[in-house]
């Protein structure tokens, strides 16, 4: 990566239905002295190796929300982790979330791989804090009355990017992104499968045109048979025109201003 900025790597594009070619929900998020993922879907660990990462340096993992498909593989990154002779974690691991985060980690996570001897810092997200060296904000979204689900935003050295966890449309979600380099956002299905707590792709594209965001990636996609020109055109009929499909394994560089 380069020496300022920050880089985004798609681990996992898709979404709880199992594909060979899309993982569960997570990105790679590596800046200077950082190296977190957010969400971590089933497949995202082995991705995460596949791309050259190390789960064993990992500083952090910001999660969106804990539905099955964005928390799959923290049961295993614990077990890993905590279990496994001469592939230790040396040094804390922060583990971020929405409401209710602590209690659900103790209730769920924990009762199956107790972390023992594993130094977990687990924290409900703030509204914004600085984590090594990165400036951190938070925000709720619009996805399902049963449990809070956050977007997050990332800046470092001039540079922002946002991931909206699943969202559907909101006015307020535009300007938690505003001026941000980088919008990855939920795409579930092209505008004619709209479903509610998810944006559909014309959506995607009205968020970044409000948010001014300088480059969109659609991501968190479930399997539409020869949807994937459908999803762009519809993106980028807000006047959008850098817009990308995303899938696993895509790195996004943003280098320091």
């Amino acid at each position: 990566m380069n020496d300022t900025g920050m880089v985004l790597t798609v681990l996992g594009s898709g979404t709880g239905v199992p594909l060979p070619e899309r993982a569960c929900a997570g990105y790679w998020l590596q800046a200077p002295g950082l190296s977190a993922l957010v969400d971590c879907g089933s497949g995202v660990l082995r991705r995460l190796a596949e791309a050259g990462g190390d789960c064993t340096a990992l500083d952090a993992v910001f999660i969106t929300h804990v539905h099955p498909d964005h928390i799959g593989d923290l049961v295993l990154l614990v077990h890993a982790l905590k279990a496994t002779p001469g592939h230790r974690h040396v040094r804390p691991l922060h583990l971020f979330g929405p409401s209710g985060f602590g209690d659900f980690f103790a209730e769920r996570i924990a009762t199956v791989a107790p972390p023992k001897a594993l130094d977990l810092r687990i924290a409900e997200a703030a509204r914004a804090w600085a984590f090594n060296g990165v400036d951190v904000r938070s925000a709720p979204t619009v996805h399902t009355n049963s449990m809070p689900s956050l977007a997050y935003r990332f800046s470092h050295a001039g540079r922002s990017l946002v991931v909206t966890g699943d969202a559907d449309w909101d006015p307020a979600l535009a300007g938690f992104a505003r001026g941000c380099d980088l919008l990855v956002a939920d795409c579930s299905f092209p505008d004619a499968r709209k479903v509610a707590g998810h944006m559909a792709a014309s959506e995607c594209g009205r968020l970044a045109r409000e948010a001014g965001a300088g480059r969109l990636v659609l991501s968190h996609l479930y399997p539409v048979p020869d949807a994937e020109e459908t999803r762009l055109a519809e993106a980028r009929t807000a006047g959008i025109d850098d817009v990308l499909m995303a899938h696993d394994g895509l790195r996004l560089e943003l280098a320091g201003a």
